[in-house]
C-alpha cells in the first residue's frame, strides 16, 4: 500500500485578510508569552491551556501577523527523502548526497533500500542553515565597511582552506553562502584564524578591530565545524611539508578528515604525509570548477540568490561572476557564464 505523504497530512494556517486587523494589534504587543491562553467553549466555559500551547499560539500569531502561513507536523514523524527536499526547497538528488555523507542522519527501513528522516534532524540541518546565513550576512556587513579581502574557509566533503587564501569579498561571500545550502561546511581551526588575523592586520590590509570582527564571528556562528587543537597537536610531527608554518594545518586536516586542503601554494602541501592521508591538494579555481561540475544547479541557484540580496550596490548574478573572476578565478567564472545566459 503507498505510503500517503506526511507533509500532505500536515495541518496548513494561512493568514486571511479579515484577520489583519487582529495580527496588526497582535504585532504591537510584546508580552504576549508572559500571559494566559484561554479557551472559551460554546457554552460559555473557560479552560485554561498549557504554557506549551501559549508558546505555540505565539510562534504561529506571529508568523501569521507577518503574512506567513503556518504548517503544524509532530516533530517525531519521518519523512522519505522527497518530502525532506521538499521541506528544504532542495532538489532530491542534492538531498540524497546529503544524507549520503550524513549531514542529515537517515536510516533504512527494515528488508529495503529506502530510506526514512526524522523531521527534527531536518529541521536541525535547517536551523544550521539559518545559523550560518546569519553569519555570513554580518561578515557581509564588516566587509562592507571594512573593505577586506578574505580569507575562505569552506567544505565539499570537507575542505580546509589555506591562511594565504585570501580572496575579495565576493569569493568569500560564495564560499560562506554555498555552506548555507549544505553544499559544504567551513572546517577551521583556531590556529588558522589566529594566523589570517595576523597576516591580515600585518600586511595593513584593515584595521586590527574589522580582523578580529571576522574571526569572532566564524568562531561564533561556525562553530560546529571547529577543529579543536587536541585532536591534531600529536599529528604534527609526523609532518613532512616543506614548510613549516603550514604543518599544523595539514595536522589539522587529517584529524578534521577533510578531503582537499585548497591553497594557492600547492607546493608548500605536497608531501608525503598528505598522500598517505588521501588528502588532495588543489588550487581555489580548480576546486570551484570541480564543485560546479558536481552540483551545477545548486551553484547557480546560490549565486542568483547571492544577487538578489545585493543593494549596495544591487548586483546581477552576471555581475557576480564577473566579481569572482576579477578575484582570481576565471576558470570557474568561464564555466558559469554560459549557463546563466
Amino acid at each position: 500500500m503507498p505510503r500517503t505523504g506526511v507533509l500532505g497530512q500536515a495541518t496548513r494556517i494561512d493568514p486571511e485578510p479579515e484577520d489583519h486587523e487582529a495580527f496588526d494589534e497582535l504585532r504591537t504587543r510584546d508580552d504576549l508569552g508572559e500571559g494566559k491562553l484561554v479557551l472559551r467553549t460554546a457554552d460559555g466555559t473557560e479552560i485554561t491551556l498549557p504554557p506549551s500551547l501559549l508558546r505555540l499560539v505565539v510562534s504561529a500569531a506571529s508568523n501569521l501577523a507577518a503574512g506567513h502561513a503556518v504548517m503544524t507536523i509532530p516533530a517525531e514523524v519521518t519523512l522519505t527523502p522527497a518530502e525532506a527536499a521538499e521541506l528544504l526547497g532542495l532538489s532530491r538528488p542534492f538531498v540524497a548526497r546529503l544524507l549520503d555523507r550524513g549531514d542529515i542522519p537517515s536510516e533504512l527501513l527494515p528488508e529495503s533500500r529506502h530510506r526514512r528522516v526524522r523531521l527534527e534532524d531536518v529541521l536541525a540541518f535547517q536551523a544550521r542553515r539559518e545559523r550560518r546565513a546569519e553569519g555570513r550576512r554580518r561578515i557581509a556587513d564588516i566587509a562592507g565597511t571594512a573593505d577586506l579581502p578574505y580569507l575562505c574557509l569552506r567544505i565539499v566533503g570537507r575542505v580546509f582552506v589555506d591562511t594565504n587564501v585570501l580572496f575579495p569579498f565576493s569569493v568569500m561571500d560564495l564560499m560562506l553562502a554555498l555552506t548555507e545550502d549544505g553544499i559544504h561546511e567551513v572546517m577551521w581551526t583556531d590556529a588558522l584564524l589566529d594566523e589570517w588575523e595576523r597576516v591580515i592586520v600585518e600586511g595593513q590590509r584593515r584595521s586590527p578591530d574589522a580582523a578580529a570582527a571576522i574571526t569572532a564571528t566564524i568562531r561564533e556562528f561556525f562553530a560546529d565545524t571547529r577543529i579543536p587543537a587536541d585532536s591534531y597537536h600529536d599529528l604534527v610531527p609526523e609532518v613532512d611539508g616543506p614548510d613549516l608554518d603550514d604543518n599544523v594545518h595539514m595536522a589539522a586536516a587529517v584529524a578534521g578528515r577533510v578531503e582537499a586542503i585548497v591553497t594557492w601554494n600547492e607546493k608548500d602541501f605536497t608531501c608525503e604525509f598528505m598522500r598517505n592521508h588521501a588528502v588532495t591538494v588543489v588550487s581555489p579555481d580548480t576546486y570551484l570548477c570541480s564543485l560546479y561540475q558536481e552540483f551545477p544547479a545548486e551553484v547557480l541557484s546560490t549565486i542568483t540568490r547571492i544577487a538578489a540580496g545585493k543593494r549596495r550596490p544591487p548586483m546581477t548574478p552576471s555581475d557576480i561572476v564577473e566579481a569572482l573572476d576579477r578575484a582570481g578565478v576565471p576558470e570557474f567564472a568561464s564555466l558559469v557564464r554560459p549557463d546563466l545566459a
